[in-house]
């Protein structure tokens, strides 16, 4: 199980640095090639969603205060990706924001956590 969260976790590290990468070109509309910030949020979310249900299984005594806020993190995060893909245009700046937003950063700093404390 710990491998394939971890593949979830290095889809969700793709889809981020997309992100990064996506929000500096300073993109007003998605263009033609907005397919490809859709696609790669979309990725995003569905890994983000399994990864709570994958923990069921690993969740240890001295982990689960811990387990129990990334949980409610991933639906916030569930939720920044839902009201980006429900926008009629994804622009640079909006990405920019949603990469900036302290929830976003609490919920990959505790998804790269998980990764190399959780499940070691």
């Amino acid at each position: 199980m710990n491998e394939e969260i971890r593949r979830r976790i290095e889809e969700i590290e793709e889809a981020y640095e997309f992100m990064l990468a996506y929000a500096a070109q300073g993109r007003a509309e998605e263009g033609a090639d907005g397919t490809q910030i859709r696609n790669f949020l979309t990725r995003f979310g569905k890994a983000a969603a399994a990864i709570p249900d994958m923990l069921e299984t690993i969740a240890a005594e001295e982990s689960a205060g811990f387990l129990a806020r990334f949980r409610e993190d991933s639906k916030t995060m569930a939720s920044v990706i839902e009201i980006m893909l429900a926008r009629g245009n994804i622009s640079s700046e909006v990405v920019d924001n949603a990469n900036g937003l302290i929830a976003v950063r609490s919920y990959l700093t505790s998804l790269f956590f998980l990764d190399k404390a959780v499940l070691a």
